[in-house]
C-alpha cells in the first residue's frame, strides 16, 4: 500500500474479507476463539470507511469555468493533472489568485473576476481537486490542493507580474491563509501584495467538530485517527498536531486583509470570523449584511467594498 495514503484500496479490502471467510471456516472446527477474527475484521473496516468520509473529496460539482479570454492551464505533477486559467493584461502588473470554496468551481468568481480584469489586472484561478474540470482525487486534503497552487504558480510568466494577492471564499481562504505558514515558500510570497477573504474558513477542527457530530462518541478517536492519516499523507510536515490546522498555527498572514464577511452566514457562522479579529495582522474587516455565504455573484455591498480596495491598495 502506498505510504503517503491513509486509507486502503479496494483490493486490500477484498483481501481482508476473503482472508476473513476462509479463515473463520478452517478454524471454526478448532477453536471457538476463530468467531473473533471477522469482528477484528468488522471493525477493522468500519475504521476504513470512517477514514474515507474523513478525506473524502466533493460530491458534487459546479459548472466550469468557461470565457475565451482566460487560456486554460493543464499541469501534472506527481500524476496528478492541475487546472488553472488564466488572463494577462498587455503590460506589466499585479496578478489576482482566486481559489473558490468547497464543491464550488472557479465559474462562481467570474462576475468578481471581471471586476479585477476590468481596473487593468492578470487574473488566475484555480479549480481544486475535484471540483470544476480537476479530476478527482482518493484523498482530499487542503496540503494537496495548497501545493498543487504553487505548483500553478510556479508555471506561469511572473516576469510580467509586479505584486500577487489572492482572494479566497470559503474553503479558499483557508487555503489562502494556509500558504502563509513558514513551510511555504515560491516567487509569488516574496511579491506578496494583499489578502482578501470572503466568508472565510481559517479553523478545521469546527469541520470535524460538525462532520462527527453523528457519532460523538467517536470524535476523540476520529480526531486520532484524523491526525494519523494527515501525517500518512503529507509527511513532508513532520508531525502534524491538532492546534497545527487552525489558525494561528495554520497561518496568519503579514498583509493587508480584506474581510468581506456574510453577517448571516448560513454554512460557517461567525466563528471563523471572530478568530481572525483575535490574530495579530492588518485586517480591514467589514460585516455584511445582505451578504450570504454562497450564491452571491453579484452583491452591490461587496463589490463596492472590493472596487474601493482595488483602487486604495492595487492601482
Amino acid at each position: 500500500m502506498d505510504r503517503r495514503k491513509a486509507t486502503w484500496d479496494g483490493r486490500a479490502i477484498l483481501f481482508l474479507i476473503v482472508g476473513t471467510i476462509v479463515s473463520t471456516i478452517v478454524l471454526l472446527p478448532v477453536s471457538i476463539f476463530s468467531l473473533v477474527i471477522p469482528l477484528i475484521a468488522v471493525l477493522l473496516i468500519i475504521h476504513q470507511l470512517l477514514l474515507r468520509v474523513i478525506f473524502r473529496g466533493p460530491s458534487k460539482r459546479s459548472l466550469p469555468f468557461s470565457d475565451s479570454e482566460w487560456d486554460i492551464i493543464q499541469i501534472q505533477e506527481n500524476g496528478v493533472d492541475i487546472y488553472g486559467y488564466i488572463n494577462y493584461q498587455s503590460v506589466k502588473t499585479d496578478l489576482v489568485v482566486f481559489v473558490h470554496g468547497w464543491q464550488s468551481s472557479s465559474e462562481k468568481f467570474t462576475e468578481r473576476i471581471r471586476i479585477f480584469k476590468d481596473r487593468g489586472l492578470h487574473t488566475l484561478a484555480h479549480d481544486m481537486r475535484g471540483h470544476g474540470i480537476a479530476p478527482d482525487t482518493a484523498e482530499w486534503t487542503a496540503g494537496k490542493v495548497i501545493q498543487d497552487l504553487k505548483t500553478l504558480l510556479d508555471s506561469i510568466d511572473n516576469s510580467k507580474v509586479n505584486k500577487v494577492h489572492f482572494y479566497g471564499h470559503s474553503l479558499g481562504g483557508f487555503i489562502c491563509v494556509g500558504m502563509h505558514n513558514d513551510r511555504h515558500q515560491g516567487w509569488w510570497k516574496d511579491r506578496y501584495g494583499t489578502l482578501m477573504l470572503e466568508s472565510p474558513m481559517v479553523a478545521y477542527s469546527p469541520i470535524m467538530e460538525e462532520m462527527s457530530s453523528r457519532f460523538s462518541i467517536l470524535t476523540p478517536y476520529l480526531k486520532r485517527w484524523a491526525l494519523k492519516g494527515f501525517n500518512k499523507i503529507h509527511p513532508e510536515v513532520e508531525g502534524l498536531q491538532w492546534e497545527d490546522i487552525d489558525m494561528p498555527a495554520w497561518g496568519v498572514p503579514q498583509v493587508p486583509t480584506l474581510l468581506l464577511q456574510a453577517k448571516n452566514d448560513s454554512r460557517l457562522g461567525t466563528y471563523h470570523y471572530e478568530l481572525l479579529k483575535e490574530q495579530d495582522m492588518d485586517l480591514h474587516p467589514h460585516l455584511i449584511e445582505s451578504l450570504t455565504h454562497s450564491k452571491n455573484r453579484v452583491n452591490t455591498e461587496r463589490d463596492e467594498i472590493i472596487i474601493t480596495w482595488i483602487e486604495e491598495r492595487l492601482s
